[in-house]
């Protein structure tokens, strides 16, 4: 199968690494320069005390994708509607997957021609070295839903990269959400790595509040969810949040995609969000400050 994977982020070298064992992988990345690097050195990951190399195909976003078989994005939510303007031939890629946290891009992507639209769920950690270098911090998953179409996800059996077809988009779509706006704001504004909002009973008492709140506002099986929350804390104990590293590094969150959602549900259903409205104001704080 043929590839496309739009963003040279981590968790699109993650993707173009992986998928590349068995497909023909292309990736799209923002610069030339990057492009030609991984066109030089491939794709490598590494992962506790191994690293392998694979070969990536590399090109600049705004060439054409139409010969692809599957587009995938793996860039910010922030930035999906720009980079979407960017593709020429977009619209005659018969399917296409986004990657994205939050639920904001889920309006841009209504608009879209394509005969199958894909939305996914990323569970892992990766952590982006240089250009053409990844860290695979945390082994996790990728779950995938049909948002438009008939067609079957996209399914991959992978060793230490699953990726799992689910029929229902908007329960895997809003349970990562909820376990974004519960671990991402927290951590970036207290400065900590995940596991600390368990080992702490102070952070961990405002997780929980937190987590009721949000809940609250989007609808899910609390029992479980409450479940996944904690399961993933521990599983990425020693990760810092992709929030906590975008503050570090001055750049900006994807807080209107995960909280901004939110209080705009809240608003809809007419409910107080009190600790999630301090966040949110929180995190746009440390934005405008730069960190």
């Amino acid at each position: 199968m043929k590839i496309g994977i739009i963003g040279g982020g981590s968790i699109g070298l993650l993707f173009a690494g992986y998928l590349a064992e068995q497909h023909n992988v292309t990736i799209y990345t923002r610069t030339e320069h990057q492009a030609n690097e991984i066109n030089k050195k491939g794709v490598t990951i590494n992962k506790q005390n191994t690293s392998k190399t694979y070969r990536v195909q590399a090109k600049k976003t705004s060439v054409s994708v139409i010969e692809e078989d599957i587009v995938f994005f793996a860039v910010k939510q922030y930035i999906v509607e720009d980079v979407l303007l960017q593709i020429p031939d977009l619209e005659k890629v018969r399917t296409v997957c986004f990657l994205q946290n939050g639920m904001s891009h889920i309006k841009i992507i209504e608009k879209l021609i394509n005969p199958t639209i894909l939305v996914g769920i990323v569970e892992h950690g990766a952590l982006k070295k240089n250009e053409t270098t990844v860290t695979h911090t945390g082994v996790g998953g990728t779950k995938i839903g049909v948002f438009k179409g008939k067609n079957k996800a996209f399914d991959s059996t992978i060793p230490d990269f699953p990726i799992e077809s689910h029929e229902k988009w908007y329960e895997i779509v809003t349970s990562k959400l909820i376990v974004n706006a519960v671990i991402n704001p927290l951590t970036a504004l207290y400065g900590v790595k995940n596991g600390e909002l368990l080992e702490n009973g102070y952070f961990h008492n405002q997780m929980k509040a937190l987590f009721h709140e949000i809940t609250s506002v989007i609808p899910s099986n609390k029992e479980k969810m409450w479940e996944l929350v904690m399961t993933i804390c521990e599983n990425t104990a020693q990760n810092k949040s992709s929030m906590l590293r975008d503050i570090e590094k001055g750049s900006k969150t994807e807080i209107e995609a995960i909280l901004g959602y939110v209080l705009g549900e809240a608003i809809k259903k007419n409910e107080k969000v009190v600790i999630t409205q301090f966040l949110y104001d929180s995190i746009k704080g440390k934005e405008q400050k730069g960190g």
